[in-house]
């Protein structure tokens, strides 16, 4: 089998149309019409909508003034599928075609509109199989392998590709269209459907509508039972079995599926040989056979066992006269002892001009006994219709025709849609999809087999017949998994849509009865998440609360301390210790530093402790310079001094504690390596003696071999002791400020240029003239020498009043021959540290220059 998708047929089915009323053959003034007759339409239920299609429907048209018309036969010339939604209220006084939707198919070779025939379906998908044509000129019509499927929904395995509407399907090899007058099954639980019997043409190929030549008529018997599998969507499958000798086919028979064994069975029960309308003059080709066999299709159902694929015949009592063209549904007790089939309407098959039965009989099993539950009127009487089941307690039926006492035709009375109440036996007048009730056991029937109407019965046997085959029995004694039956109602009552159609509906129209409780389940699941998930981050968030506690107060603490620093506010400076001993690495500032020992120096002397302080009370270091320039690496042999103290010291008490440090005969005395490793402004300790104290380490003063130590300064804070008062004009002051406050240059002003202390005890002694070295500020060599007599610049300091005004101003000249070292030079960067001239009182305005 294989299929052919036709863009077209898609396309038209999703199309609405414009109207549900009459297709064709309106008249002048017309402005209505009224569904009359339906007779051979095929019917099927998916989900909560029926689908109706085919047939031959009549109308009764409505004019301007008033009156109405004869009955006009309209067969279908647009394809047009009706769909009725069970959400739909309606009564005796509806137009029904204004509560039906339709979609459509192309009325042409492709989907031409058939009589008789089914639609075999699950709760997804249809298909249009078997049926009569009207024999025409204006298309060919299809061949015998072709049948046209309709998807509503996909389901299983998701598939690329899938869309809802029509679709072409082959086939495959000994299955046919060629059949008619069949009766047709779902069992959209098992997802299979089945066609049983039937009539086919003498040739076994075309058949068409009688009037189209006897060699076209279906007047052979199809003893065949077809099987479709509808298991896999756009893959289903397709079987053929020919009917076993004992089970007689037969014309329109009606059969359904009981959930009874392992996937169910068929019963077969009703239908005719030889019926009159399969000829064009409307006469059995054997009557008196067909009177002969054909009440036993009553009396003697087939029963087929899906799981076994057996076939079985059970003698049943009180079976009705011969039937056929009715419907038939089944109504299982709610504690499923009893499955009772509800059989409706119909004829003997042969006598169209005698009164149709308008009875409702009921056989139940396991028990076979028939029971009349309602007789009905010869008036309401009606053959060739569909029946359907929207709810348990409530039997649709839909279509059909009367009996043709006459020449004029005659529409169904009470209208082409009727509702009968399957527990109370009774014909309704309305009908409201928010009214329905459970299946009870009508009294007539539970007072036979026992019970009442919630079931319990007990005749579990065929009374008095017993079984026909204890085989049967054990397919009777197998329970089916009712567990894979789905309901679909109820359904949410809504008004009529008024001739348009909306999407397609793939689930219950209404709201089914296990909603309350699963609603209810996972509602009260959702709520315990919800309070476990609310203490959860009550909780965290309680601990990180405390963590943030402690986290501000740290950042409280270290924010203050920050504030006081800038607000020059608090006590002493702050404590930086450690116990290893520096190292050349500790040097931020110094750390690309390449300089080497010179010949003679010695790096004996342990790092003596150092503190460093930028102000008073507060933790600060001047950033020493680590710039590449343009002439070389950093200067060997050059410590990064500190650049002021807190508590200045004059040019005495310098000489007086720290003379002695460079004396070349002091076992301190260090090399400019051994200087230059102990100059990090991360290590030391601040004396407990003197706090605002430096070490040696700190200033910068660099022992020559053999010729003393030299001080390595910045180029704004002048060497201590005898050095050339030259220096250089410095740039303009004012182009080189530093972003300080007021307050804090004011402050400034005041401190000195360095403090320096030692813990060495070694006897003090003056080194000779050192060799030159570079400051890192600016490019002047020097040979300071640390004397034991005030200098000018002492001088100038007491002129002055403070250390930074006497630097500036001592000398008025530069320090000549101030270098980098040895074979270098270059330009120099300037300290980062600036002072502005208004903020430096009476002192003169020099600069220093690079």
């Amino acid at each position: 089998m294989y299929r052919r998708n036709v863009p077209a047929l898609a396309a038209a089915a999703i199309a609405a149309g414009l109207t549900n009323g009459q297709q064709s053959r309106w008249q002048q003034n017309q402005v209505s019409a009224t569904m009359c007759t339906w007779k051979g339409l095929r019917a099927a239920q998916l989900n909560d909508t029926a689908y109706l299609d085919g047939g031959s429907l009549s109308w009764v048209p409505g004019f301007a003034d008033g009156s109405s018309g004869p009955v006009v036969q309209d067969d279908n010339p647009q394809g047009f599928i009706y769909t009725l939604n069970f959400s739909i209220p309606f009564d005796s006084s509806t137009n029904i075609s204004r509560i039906l939707n339709t979609i459509t198919k192309p009325a042409n070779n492709l989907a031409p509109n058939y009589y008789d025939g089914a639609l075999l379906a699950n709760d997804y998908e249809f298909f249009l199989y078997g049926g009569l044509l009207i024999r025409t000129a204006a298309y060919s019509p299809p061949d015998g392998d072709e049948v046209l499927a309709y998807r509503v929904a996909d389901y299983g395995v998701v598939k690329d590709g899938f869309r809802v509407g029509p679709e072409q399907v082959k086939l495959p090899d000994g299955v046919t269209r060629y059949v008619t007058y069949g009766g047709a099954a779902n069992a959209p639980s098992e997802n299979k459907a089945w066609y049983f019997g039937g009539s086919r043409s003498p040739s076994a190929g075309q058949i068409y509508q009688v009037g189209g030549g006897d060699n076209f008529n279906p007047t052979n018997v199809s003893d065949t039972l077809i099987t479709l599998d509808l298991s896999k969507s756009q893959s289903e499958k397709w079987f053929n079995d020919t009917l076993p000798d004992f089970i007689p086919s037969r014309a329109n028979p009606s059969v359904v599926w009981v959930p009874v064994g392992e996937q169910g069975i068929l019963v077969v029960l009703g239908g005719v040989a030889y019926p009159s309308y399969s000829t064009d003059d409307a006469v059995s080709l054997n009557e008196a056979q067909s009177e002969k066999v054909s009440p036993g299709y009553m009396s003697n159902v087939d029963i087929y066992d899906i799981a076994s694929k057996k076939w079985y015949q059970q003698p049943t009592i009180e079976a009705p006269p011969q039937l056929a063209l009715g419907c038939a549904v089944v109504a299982s007790a709610q504690d499923f002892s009893s499955y009772n089939i509800y059989y409706y309407g119909g004829f003997d098959g042969l006598h169209e001009q005698e009164d149709f039965s308008d009875a409702v009989w009921v056989l139940s099993l396991p028990s076979f006994v028939w029971k009349k539950v309602s007789s009905g009127t010869t008036e309401h009487a009606r053959a060739g219709h569909q029946c359907l089941t929207p709810y348990p307690d409530q039997m649709f039926t839909i279509g059909g025709y009367r009996a043709s006492k006459g020449i004029a035709k005659s529409c169904l009375d009470g209208g082409i849609l009727q509702v009968f109440n399957l527990t109370e036996g009774k014909w309704l007048s309305s009908y409201d999809p928010s009214v329905w009730n459970e299946y009870g056991v009508p009294e007539i029937l539970h007072s036979a087999i026992g019970g009442s109407y919630s079931g319990g019965a007990t005749v579990t046997t065929p009374t008095p017949t017993g079984w026909a085959t204890p085989a049967l029995a054990s397919v009777f004694a197998t329970k089916y998994a009712t567990s894979k039956i789905t309901h679909h109602y109820p359904y949410a009552s809504q008004p009529p849509t008024n001739g348009t159609r909306g999407p397609l509906k793939t689930g219950g129209g209404g709201t089914p009865s296990w909603i309350a409780p699963v609603l209810g389940v996972v509602l009260g699941l959702v709520f315990v998440t919800a309070v476990v998930v609310a203490i959860v981050l009550y909780r965290k968030r309680h601990v990180l609360s405390v963590k943030r506690e402690g986290s501000d107060n740290s950042g409280d603490e270290h924010h203050h301390r920050i504030r006081n620093w800038v607000n020059n506010i608090g006590g002493k400076a702050v404590t930086v210790s450690t116990e290893r001993t520096p190292s050349r690495l500790d040097d931020i500032e110094s750390r690309n530093d390449t300089s080497t020992h010179p010949a003679g120096s010695t790096a004996q002397s342990p790092s003596p402790e150092m503190v460093q302080h930028e102000m008073p009370a507060n933790q600060m270091y001047e950033l020493h310079d680590t710039s590449p320039t343009a002439y070389g690496p950093p200067m060997p042999g050059i410590a990064q001094a500190a650049e002021l103290g807190d508590n200045p010291l004059t040019h005495d008490d310098v000489l007086t504690r720290y003379s002695h440090a460079y004396s070349p005969n002091s076992p301190h005395t260090r090399s400019p390596h051994s200087i230059m490793q102990s100059s990090s402004v991360f290590t030391g300790s601040v004396s407990q003696e003197q706090p605002s104290s430096l070490s040696s380490s700190q200033i910068g003063i660099l022992p020559g071999p053999g010729t003393g130590a030299a001080v390595a300064g910045r180029g704004d804070s002048p060497l201590l002791g005898n050095f050339n008062p030259a220096r250089t004009p410095p740039p303009k002051r004012s182009t080189i400020v530093s972003e300080l406050s007021e307050h804090r240059m004011s402050h400034l002003r005041n401190l000195s240029g360095g403090t320096v202390s030692s813990t060495s005890n070694a006897a003090t002694s003056l080194p000779g003239t050192p060799p030159p070295m570079h400051t890192g500020f600016n490019d002047r060599s020097v040979s300071p020498q640390l004397v034991g007599s005030p200098t000018p610049l002492d001088d100038a300091a007491d002129a002055a009043g403070d250390y930074m005004s006497a630097r500036h101003g001592f000398g008025g000249g530069t320090h000549a021959g101030l270098s980098r070292g040895p074979g270098t030079s270059g330009s120099l960067r300037l300290s980062v540290f600036r002072e502005n001239t208004d903020d430096l009182g009476d002192a003169p305005k020099q600069s220093h220059t690079q």
